[in-house]
């Protein structure tokens, strides 16, 4: 089934202790094996299809064999953890048979490069494994991309067996080449609930692909957001629902779910609905799964009126005209052409003004002047620009759904004003882990939730994602330590990143030399868009990766195909609304 069918279906309806090593919260990208197929249109971003059962490692994969050594069984028992058939049948060959019944593959995942290192324990019947890690992968599916330098070791106790040498002690989990890693796991989306009540968003998770991964993505799913998103977002379900049995079984194109959901009640439509909105629209991405049966208290539950809509994954659209610069004129650019801003057009005129941003309704404005040190906010009700805070080279404005703008600068700092309330001072977004480093991009998601971030820490950057935090009002407070969608040698060169959907971003690198923007999903995997020779001054995005521009040697270019076509030759520091 395509992805085009699969999203009109979905709009439809322990760390184990034994492992040493540095466990750190900024990451990096797994190189050669985080990219997104390029099968296709040119613009399509497929996620991997392979299946278990397609799944060339498994053929390679041998259990033991007689005489084995200490080593060799290890390193047997490694390279049986990409052999997933049969709840790892293989693997478990090499354990003792007590620790092959209780032994937990799905615990915790390492994704290491290179060879692992295998040396004598201390005792003769132990063996230490060490590895170079790049990222952690925990039960509920959250990756953790590791720092370039990090490992990862973990002691492995043996014992005889009849003769043979077998493991009778190792930490539950398995370490999977990063070469193999797209092969072997498929990323997934869970789904919860935007404060607004009426948005879903994307919670990437990481799980391997094979039978039981329904049962693993409820699971997962009942067990609540990522860190990175807590109090940004809610879920539907209570903190102790749980799976009623042991799994969540699909069967000719129906996956059943039955839970056990505390004071569940059937006349509680609305909440009834957004659990079935975010079972559904996580279960119906998978290939397998054509129907999502839902019971709780003892039956189906009660979704009301047919005829009531159901929350979806339908992007939430901006207007397909940009804001952007003529000189210092503010102009509006769509269609390869452009026209004064109506009423604010002069605005900023002699200001040395830069990166133009708006909201939805493109009546409000904030835009960046004298060098890029002095944030501004005007409308169409009051054009005069009022100066709201100033800073060393401060982010390009991001226009959140609540009409608050937003900017980071080079110390770290991130602040944000409303706009229709010109005389009140900014409120300091907390965010210390930001402490001491250069933000070279901030953007607000359009579902207001979330904040895409690059981050410059010395001669690298990272990309990353938090969840914002509000109080009742919507005011920010602050953001959550991040996600790392991409880092180190990745995102080396990384300066600005842009939503194109609720799920996706561009990036590119702020360059004059030959330089690809990236088009991202938000689990990390990306493709390289064409080159450009003349590098890249700005980009920005519209819905979807059919509205992706990129102003070159002074030239706003749009993405068409494998190649960029001309839209102005005198319109640059365009920005869509947000």
């Amino acid at each position: 089934m395509s992805t085009e069918d699969r999203n009109r279906r979905a709009r439809s309806v322990s760390t184990a202790t034994r492992w040493s090593g540095a466990v750190l919260t900024m990451g990096l990208v797994i190189s050669g094996c985080a990219t997104i197929p390029t099968s296709g249109p040119v613009h399509q971003v497929e996620p991997p299809v392979a299946t278990a059962t397609e799944t060339t490692a498994e053929s390679t994969v041998a259990g033991p064999e007689d005489g084995m050594s200490q080593e060799e069984i290890v390193r047997g028992f490694l390279a049986a953890g990409a052999g997933q058939e049969n709840d790892y049948g293989v693997a478990r060959q090499f354990l003792t048979p007590d620790l092959a019944s209780t032994w937990r593959p799905d615990a915790r995942t390492v994704v290491f490069s290179g060879a692992a290192g295998i040396q004598q324990g201390l005792e003769d019947d132990q063996v230490r494994v060490s590895v170079d890690a790049r990222a952690l992968i925990g039960d509920t599916g959250i990756m953790q991309r590791q720092e370039a330098g990090s490992s990862e070791a973990m002691d492995v106790e043996l014992t005889q067996v009849d003769g043979q040498w077998r493991i009778s002690d190792v930490p539950d989990g398995v370490l999977i080449p990063a070469s193999n890693l797209n092969e072997l796991y498929r990323p997934h989306n869970l789904y919860f609930l935007a404060p607004d009540g009426e948005t879903v968003v994307p919670d990437p998770r990481w799980f391997p692909d094979r039978p039981g991964v329904s049962t693993s993505l409820v699971r997962a799913l009942l067990a609540g957001p990522a860190p990175y998103l807590e109090s940004a977002v809610t879920s539907a379900y209570p903190a102790d629902a749980e799976l009623e049995g042991a799994s969540v079984p699909v069967q000719d194109g129906t996956a059943t779910v039955s839970l056990n959901v505390p004071n569940y009640s059937a006349l509680d439509v609305a909440t009834n609905r957004e659990m079935y909105s975010q079972l559904t629209l996580t279960l119906l991405a998978l290939d397998n799964v054509d129907r999502v049966d839902f019971l709780a208290g003892g039956g189906q539950i009660d979704l009301g009126s047919s005829n009531q809509e159901m929350l979806s994954t339908d992007p939430q659209e901006v207007p397909g005209r940009q804001i952007g610069l003529d000189g210092d004129q503010l102009v509006f650019q769509q269609g390869g052409q452009s026209s004064p801003v109506p009423e604010v057009s002069q605005a900023l005129v002699g200001s040395d003004p830069s990166d133009p941003a708006m909201n939805r309704d493109t009546n409000e404005f904030a835009a960046l002047t004298q060098n890029q040190s002095e944030l501004v906010t005007f409308s169409t009700f009051q054009p005069e620009p009022a100066e709201r805070f100033t800073g060393t080279r401060l982010t390009a404005p991001s226009v959140d759904t609540d009409g608050w703008v937003w900017s980071g600068d080079q110390s770290g700092q991130i602040r944000a004003v409303e706009i229709a309330q010109p005389d009140a001072d900014p409120v300091t977004v907390d965010a210390d882990w930001l402490d001491g480093r250069t933000v070279t991009s901030l953007k607000i998601s359009r579902d207001g939730t979330r904040a895409l971030l690059v981050v410059a820490d010395g001669d690298s950057s990272q990309i990353l994602i938090s969840g914002v935090r509000r109080d009742s009002d919507g005011t920010p407070e602050s953001l959550n330590e991040p996600y790392v969608v991409d880092s180190g040698q990745g995102a080396a060169m990384m300066g600005d990143a842009r939503w194109i959907s609720e799920s996706q971003f561009v990036a590119a690198t702020i360059t004059d030399r030959s330089a690809a923007p990236r088009l991202y999903d938000v689990s990390g995997r990306y493709r390289d868009l064409p080159f450009l020779e003349g590098g890249v001054e700005g980009i920005s995005g519209g819905n979807g990766d059919s509205e992706i521009f990129v102003v070159t040697d002074g030239q706003l270019r749009m993405l068409t195909g494998e190649s960029w076509s001309l839209q102005s030759e005198s319109v640059e520091s365009t920005a869509f609304a947000g």
